[in-house]
């Protein structure tokens, strides 16, 4: 009897680390992207601002999470998004509702497949027929091929749209029965049936394809202008609650500023390696950051820079705004496993922390601890704008 690899839907783990290992971006970014760019990507058609892509995929992720019908997720949107669409929303609604659902737990049911491979060696195609049953999967219903057939590296469910066809896997006596000597040269929809294989989330941003990358640096920084709002919730003490799409203002406003580069006195301990009395803040910290063993020796400034840019967009980011006594500020704790190897000091640690200064409209620092005890901030006072699970604030 075929075995058909279903996740559970209240505890859906696999299918959320798939889902979660998309990057948000808007149509129009989306489509500027060449195919081989758009694996990682989740895009909406018609929308055409990162943070209701955002809203959108925070919603479908609370339905794979939590289980919820089509019904919840709907009214989980904002009539900002519904807006967007206009005509015939409720129905691209619900297409781009289950056919993300689908792709999630069709990655779900293919990694448990992978795992369960030498005991059932045979995968296949369980097709429901009937008088929706797609032109594209109506001909493969039946199929049954050895798991490392050429097949399923084109043909791995969902094939299209809206598709119902699941993955099942076979015995090696089953399977040997029902195997197919050759499948039907029948192609699933452009876009759909390629494995997930390395598809999964990545600490590292470098995982991704750098194009998909860069457009998602480029959508952030690109997003609406919004630091008088983002100010007023870090002088407010934690005062203010802030709104969903506050955190993609944030990182965007990190991504998209520079590093400070005012010249100063550079400490005496730093002298012999700057050569120098004098030289910009972006030199001192990195100096700095490989006295400390954050960074390996010659980082060059560039690089430090774009590290503390990339650190806010990262995917498992926390980002919070507090007010301190020079002024209040962004700021974000990424896991430091983003960093390259090549550039890693020997001392770095867990996590890498940046701040952005709206006093000077740059970033001012970014360096490395292992928890958030070592921050010399108010915690109580701090207004959390993205908080992933793994980060537990302390009291102050």
């Amino acid at each position: 009897m075929a075995w058909t690899v279903e996740p559970d839907p209240l505890q859906p783990e696999e299918a959320l680390a798939w889902f979660r290992a998309r990057l948000p971006l808007p149509d129009p970014e989306f489509r500027a992207l060449r195919e081989e760019a758009r694996r990682r990507a989740f895009w909406v058609s018609g929308l055409a601002a990162l943070d209701m892509v955002q809203e959108v995929m925070d919603a479908l992720e609370a339905a794979l999470r939590e289980g919820t019908a089509f019904g919840d997720f709907q009214k989980a949107l904002s009539e900002r998004v519904k807006s967007a669409w206009g005509e015939g929303s409720r129905h691209r609604l619900e297409a781009v509702f289950r056919t993300n659902l689908q792709l999630a737990y069709g990655a779900g049911r293919w990694k448990e497949a992978v795992s369960t491979r030498e005991l059932r060696p045979y995968w296949g195609l369980s097709v429901v027929l009937d008088g929706r049953t797609s032109e594209v999967c109506r001909p493969l219903a039946g199929v049954v091929l050895p798991a490392d057939h050429p097949f399923w590296r084109t043909h791995v469910p969902p094939l299209h749209y809206n598709c119902r066809t699941v993955l099942v896997t076979y015995s090696r006596e089953e399977g040997e029965r029902r195997a197919w000597r050759e499948p039907p040269a029948h192609e699933p929809q452009p876009g759909f049936g390629r494995p997930p294989t390395a598809e999964e989330w990545s600490p590292d941003p470098r995982d991704y394809h750098p194009e998909l990358w860069g457009a998602y640096l480029r959508a952030l920084a690109a997003l609406p202008e919004a630091r008088d709002r983002l100010r007023r919730l870090a002088e407010s003490r934690g005062r203010e609650r802030p709104e969903p799409r506050d955190w993609l203002f944030a990182a965007g406003t990190m991504a998209g500023s520079p590093f400070n580069r005012k010249t100063r006195s550079v400490p005496e301990d730093l002298r012999s390696s700057l050569g120098g009395g004098r030289a910009t803040a972006l030199e001192i910290h990195v100096a700095k950051r490989v006295s400390d063993g954050d960074l390996a020796p010659g980082t060059s400034p560039e690089v430090y820079e774009r590290l503390c840019r990339e650190a806010p967009a990262h995917p498992e980011a926390a980002l919070f705004a507090y007010a301190r006594a020079q002024g209040p500020v962004l700021a974000a704790l990424a896991p430091a496993s983003f960093l390259p190897e090549g550039i890693r000091g020997p001392r770095l640690r867990a996590f890498w922390f940046v701040v952005y200064s709206f006093h000077s409209g740059t970033l001012v620092t970014g360096y490395s601890v292992n928890a958030l005890r070592e921050l010399d901030i108010p915690w109580e006072e701090v207004t959390w704008l993205k908080r992933p699970p793994w980060l537990t604030a302390p009291s102050s």
